[in-house]
């Protein structure tokens, strides 16, 4: 077992729930260290596990875990805060450490028997494989499942996934998906795997399995369940992670860490324009690269770019969220307004690392330099499914019409 427990209990104190504010704070402190290491990181294809046991010893691995399995319950907003300030420093990282807490989030929708049977080890973290790339059959008690699943981010500092497949009918009942929950070491993790041009160090991986593995149906749900709100965690009173649908919030985990990757590089750029001299066209003449007005208005244009974007995101998320955590339910109209705000940060952030890359020279493109790996990881995680911005900005002009909203919403 490991110790992350007392290293934990070690900074907090009797602090119990850490705020907003106090997790933002030492996520920050970790921008250097993780910058450091981003090299690594990358070339390792996975994030080190000391630097995982690090993030949890600062409570940074379970901040929307349900209270009652030890954790602080807060909700999507802080995936996108403390992505920000982890993906200043390496976006990978920040990556892992939203996935990690996104799925721990995804846990409160199965039942109490599930939820205990992963937090019997509070220092436990969870994979997740959404493509329903497997394959199941009904058994006594539960399914067998098997098969292979692509993408399996933080796989190798995981104890725990969730798998998909496809459900075979019963009956009258309408086919779906089913997420299976099981130990991750009843997998394997094919390590010839995820050799790519952004986000390698984030290890996601393809897990497989040529044998059935039997799941308990206590840990087995439906994704239409999922989606209509309907799984077993939306019963279990004081669940709240539980009542933030995985469709309208998703896709917070990935906007933190794109918008960090965005700061860490404008910062990076600047401080070395700082420092660089320009030759004049006119002989035997130089200045500072700073005085370059087509520089300025990039650098200008581009910091409102990512300020704008973060606030307008945490603005519609926070809205939300604080309608959830008193008990309403949020209209369609909420809904598309968060994926719209999620999709368009997005985009607003690759596109200002795109802005100053143009300028950057050779020394852009240095594989010894944070710059290029900034630009390659960004524009690779901005390419995730669940950030499509034609599909999403299509179903909000639909929703602003008066037209009925066609998406993942």
């Amino acid at each position: 077992m490991k110790t992350e427990s007392r290293f934990f209990e070690e900074w907090c104190g009797k602090s119990g729930r850490l705020s907003v504010d106090e997790l933002v704070l030492r996520a920050r402190s970790f921008q250097k260290q993780l910058s450091e290491l981003s090299g690594i990181t990358e070339a390792n294809r996975r994030v080190a596990a000391e630097t995982m046991s690090n993030l949890a010893s600062a409570g940074l691995l379970n901040f929307m875990r349900a209270e009652r399995h030890g954790g602080f319950a807060h909700g999507p907003s802080m995936l996108i805060r403390v992505g920000y300030e982890l993906g200043q420093g390496c976006g990978s990282t920040a990556w892992c450490t939203n996935i990690a807490n996104c799925n721990s989030w995804l846990a409160s929708y199965w039942s109490e028997q599930a939820q205990q049977d992963i937090w019997d080890d509070p220092n436990n973290r969870i994979s997740g494989l959404l493509a329903p790339t497997g394959k199941c059959e009904i058994a006594e008690g539960g399914y067998n499942v098997w098969g292979s699943w692509p993408f399996g981010s933080n796989c190798d500092n995981s104890e725990w996934t969730f798998v998909s497949a496809p459900l075979p009918s019963v009956g009258d009942e309408p086919s779906s998906t089913g997420w299976f929950l099981l130990p991750i070491d009843a997998l394997n993790i094919d390590h010839n795997t995820w050799f790519v041009s952004g986000m390698q160090g984030t290890g996601s991986k393809t897990l497989y399995t040529d044998e059935p593995i039997f799941v308990p149906a206590h840990r087995v749900i439906r994704y239409d369940d999922i989606i209509q709100r309907k799984v077993p965690g939306c019963s279990i009173e004081g669940n709240t992670p539980a009542n933030f649908a995985f469709s309208t919030f998703g896709a917070c985990a990935l906007v933190g860490p794109i918008l960090g990757m965005s700061k860490g590089a404008l910062d990076w750029f600047v401080s070395s324009m700082r420092e660089k001299i320009r030759i004049n066209m006119k002989p035997g003449t130089k200045s500072s690269a700073t005085q370059n007005p087509f520089l300025q208005e990039r650098v200008g244009r581009a910091a409102v770019m990512i300020d704008s974007a973060l606030t307008y995101v945490l603005a519609e998320v926070e809205s939300a969220e604080r309608k959830i955590m008193v008990g309403e339910e949020l209209s369609i109209s909420d809904r598309v307004r968060v994926r719209n705000a999620l999709i368009h940060s997005a985009r607003e952030a690759v596109d200002a690392v795109d802005l100053f890359m143009e300028l950057a020279g050779a020394s852009g493109g240095d594989s010894q330099l944070p710059l290029q790996r900034f630009w390659r990881d960004i524009n690779s995680g901005a390419r995730h499914v669940s950030l499509d911005a034609r599909g999403v900005y299509a179903m909000a002009g639909q929703a602003i019409l008066g037209l009925n909203p066609i998406g993942v919403y």
